[in-house]
């Protein structure tokens, strides 16, 4: 298995990442290595891997620099410079549990048809977040499907990028190392549903996606993060992505995929309105009427900018109903 760590500019972090993984059990017969993406970091980012590599603690631990900004391009170029059937991205503020790698290589060895999976995530806050950000806590990638290992479907494929798991063969099959429809985080833009379309692209592939909660892992969520007005910029990217994603997973029919997202921004809208006017009375229903309002708005905006799509882009994206 090859681990992928694509950072930006997170290097204190990136630190206590790679000293998790530094202090994982693996049995013997385990093959793993590590490779951090470094995606134009001006910090110290460098020499935290360098001290790492001089303490030979992580197997063939590594750094290589993609410079077009970018998760996407980064985790591009993580799978391009590895080799593993299975690679698995971790985010730069997620800690491994000290059997992670352990427990996910013994999953792929006994799930023949799975294209992808995730564990459990546990977030821990730097600070106390507000009851909000708790409830929306599925935004941060907080993921707790239960302590029994579940197959996923269309209707509960979500698998978070913080630890997601990748068969290369599956990636390759699925078309999306050669074309990708959304682009994830680039630097300080809170764009998103990159996972949504890597998972569902390989489900249609034909292959399966799974939870499992024996890999368990702590996604640090740091104090600049966690403010109402970063929950909403992120209810906005999702709200973008939501009529992209949908083309995954209504594939088969373009007037059900369109019927679906306009029916899908009215629902929200006059779930917005109603929150609104019960606003008025309820000061607690402000916070929620706006994050709707972000959310319909995101997926109102990403809606045309599908349909006023030209040329070959517009062709390429029809390409899905096929």
């Amino acid at each position: 298995m090859d681990i992928v760590i694509c950072t930006y500019n997170n290097a204190k972090l990136l630190d206590r990442v790679l000293t998790a993984i530094s202090l994982q059990k693996v049995s013997k017969n385990c093959n793993w290595t590590v490779l951090v993406v470094d995606n134009n970091c001006t910090d110290e980012t460098a020499d935290i891997v360098d001290k790492h590599i001089n303490s030979r603690l992580i197997p063939n631990l590594r750094r290589i620099v993609e410079t077009k900004q970018g998760l996407t391009y980064a985790r591009l170029c993580g799978i391009k410079n590895t080799t593993s059937e299975w690679i698995s991205f971790v985010d730069d503020d997620c800690l491994l549990s000290e059997d992670w790698v352990d427990k996910a290589i013994q999953f792929t060895t006994s799930h023949q048809n799975c294209g992808a999976f995730g564990g459990k995530i546990i977030l821990d806050w730097e600070t106390t977040p507000s009851p909000i950000l708790v409830t929306e806590s599925v935004k941060f990638a907080a993921c707790d499907r239960g302590d029994a290992p579940k197959q996923l479907y269309r209707g509960n494929f979500h698998i978070p990028g913080a630890g997601l798991v990748l068969r290369r063969t599956a990636l390759q099959k699925s078309g999306w190392l050669n074309k990708q429809f959304l682009n994830d985080r680039e630097g300080k833009k809170l764009s998103a549903g990159g996972d949504s379309e890597i998972v569902l692209r390989i489900l249609n592939a034909g292959y399966e996606l799974w939870y499992t909660p024996d890999c368990v892992l702590h996604h640090f969520i740091p104090t600049r993060r966690i403010s109402e007005t970063y929950l909403a910029d992120m209810f906005y990217g999702f709200g973008i992505a939501a009529p992209y994603i949908a083309t995954l997973r209504w594939n088969s029919s373009y007037f059900i995929w369109l019927s679906v997202s306009i029916l899908r921004i009215i629902k929200y809208f006059v779930e917005t309105v109603f929150c609104a006017i019960a606003a008025l009375t309820n000061t607690n229903k402000k916070k929620e009427a706006f994050l709707k309002w972000k959310w319909t708005k995101g997926q109102i905006d990403g809606l045309f900018a599908i349909l006023t799509m030209r040329g070959e882009e517009r062709m390429t994206w029809l390409s899905i109903f096929d």
